[in-house]
């Protein structure tokens, strides 16, 4: 029997036959304003709280401090377990922006904050640091987010699909069980902007924003989830405030 790696979001482990394979990889697509982040953030955190399972988030985008305050409202203290070594973060997000000059002078970073600047980024090392964080603290979830800051901080389109391969790759050799989160534009048909992470994953979650009308409201669809059975509904998302996400049965 597999082994599953639970979620613990309420209503999604029921649709994927009690979680998601161990040491996977699951994309995790959808346009702006889905809770992408949000979504596979709380799979980290329940992982240390709920099952005792620390994690290694890799922001490629977004500012760790501001995720931090986001996951506040839905009840993550993601500092607190940064702390007490069972969350890592490795904060690749300023070298997109240009600021290694004074960088230095704007960070006062946790002991478990790893940032990488503009002259070092390098994907590899960004794997080695992975690898490195799950040997220390016993890692057993990973979270990237996300893919598509790749095409910034790499030159050539080739070089970005052998890195998401590779990425792949040195995740599941390591029994990582991962989320890598990539963006959807507005009426791109494929799940990934690449053409190759849905390919090469185990799973493939979209989340969807739906407006119809005066209605709206966010969705999740299971497009493949390898080694197991799942749902193939359309279901409803939503987000509370001291909760986190809620995955809703039909």
């Amino acid at each position: 029997m597999m082994e599953r790696c639970p979620t613990g979001i309420a209503g999604l482990d029921e649709i994927i036959d009690g979680g998601v394979p161990r040491g996977r990889t699951v994309l995790l697509s959808g346009s702006c304003g889905t809770g992408k982040t949000t979504f596979a953030t709380q799979f980290l955190c329940n992982g240390v709280v709920k099952y005792g399972e620390p994690g290694i988030l890799v922001s490629l985008e977004e500012n760790p401090d501001e995720l931090r305050a986001d996951m506040e409202i839905y009840g993550f203290d993601m500092q607190k377990l940064e702390n007490e070594r069972k969350l890592s973060v490795i904060d690749a997000s300023l070298s997109r922006l240009g600021l290694e000059d004074i960088v230095p002078n704007l960070l006062k970073e946790p002991q478990e904050q790893i940032s990488l600047f503009p002259d070092e980024f390098n994907m590899m090392k960004i794997l080695k640091k992975i690898i490195e964080q799950a040997n220390k603290i016993n890692a057993k979830r990973v979270v990237i987010d996300s893919l598509p800051a790749l095409d910034a901080l790499m030159k050539d389109t080739y070089d970005v699909r052998k890195t998401i391969i590779n990425l792949n790759y040195k995740l599941k050799s390591r029994n990582l069980t991962s989320l890598l989160i990539s963006e959807i534009p507005e009426g791109l048909s494929s799940c990934s902007p690449h053409g190759v992470e849905e390919f090469v994953v185990d799973g493939v979650i979209i989340l969807k924003y739906i407006s119809l009308g005066a209605e709206s409201g966010r969705s999740l669809f299971i497009r493949k989830m390898r080694g197991t059975s799942h749902s193939e509904d359309i279901h409803p998302l939503v987000f509370e405030e001291g909760v986190g996400v809620n995955v809703l049965s039909l």
